[in-house]
């Protein structure tokens, strides 16, 4: 006769990477839907897991770490995430403000979430592929960005000085370099923007 070997909890998280989807556990353990609902209520409800918010189904395993790699919860979510906005430019050095939710931009024909702890911004497919030219190569597991030049012209040219939430002297000009000015240039050919001068004293 074959005896049920039951697992613990912490034996099953243990199997699992520092971030994984929900329905995962269906094809890992076998289970019922209705079964690893279950299992993520409790563990959520243990601080076990950490939900990466909306209907996302991604979740932050803090067995494997205390702190969540959200950024790899999202790339999870959306394979085409972008940092964008004042959140690259900070990345970047060109400014020192801490934007409260760093803003990332998705690609508009995947499904979308609102999640807890990014500002995610919908943009058209055609908007994904005018940027490609202009994004950082990112570490593996971390979310590509915009290059600073590209980030401040989508800024400036969408909404303008201000309220896009800088004034030219929140930029550190003067650390910034010819390749800074090609890519602003390379921005707007990109986007098809009439020419605008890089400095706006200039």
């Amino acid at each position: 006769m074959l005896m049920r070997t039951n697992v613990s909890a912490i034996a099953r998280l243990q199997q699992l990477p520092a971030v994984f989807r929900g329905a995962d556990l269906t094809i890992r353990f076998g289970w019922a839907s209705k079964t690893a609902s279950h299992y993520l209520y409790l563990w959520k409800k243990r601080g076990l897991v950490a939900p990466l918010g909306g209907h996302s189904d991604v979740f932050a395993n803090l067995l494997t770490s205390e702190h969540a790699d959200w950024e790899a919860a999202l790339l999870l979510a959306h394979p085409s995430a972008l940092v964008v906005g004042l959140e690259a430019l900070r990345r970047s050095g060109w400014i020192t403000q801490i934007p409260a939710l760093p803003t990332v931009a998705v690609d508009e024909g995947e499904s979308s979430f609102t999640v807890d702890h990014f500002d995610i911004q919908r943009q058209p497919e055609a908007w994904m592929r005018a940027v490609r030219a202009g994004i950082n190569s990112p570490a593996s597991g971390t979310l590509p960005s915009l290059r600073p030049a590209w980030a401040l012209l989508d800024l400036v040219a969408s909404q303008g000085w201000g309220l896009c939430g800088l004034q030219p002297d929140d930029v550190d000009w003067g650390s910034l370099n010819a390749q800074d000015e090609a890519d602003w240039a390379a921005a707007a050919r990109a986007w098809r923007l009439p020419p605008m001068p890089f400095r706006p004293d200039s």
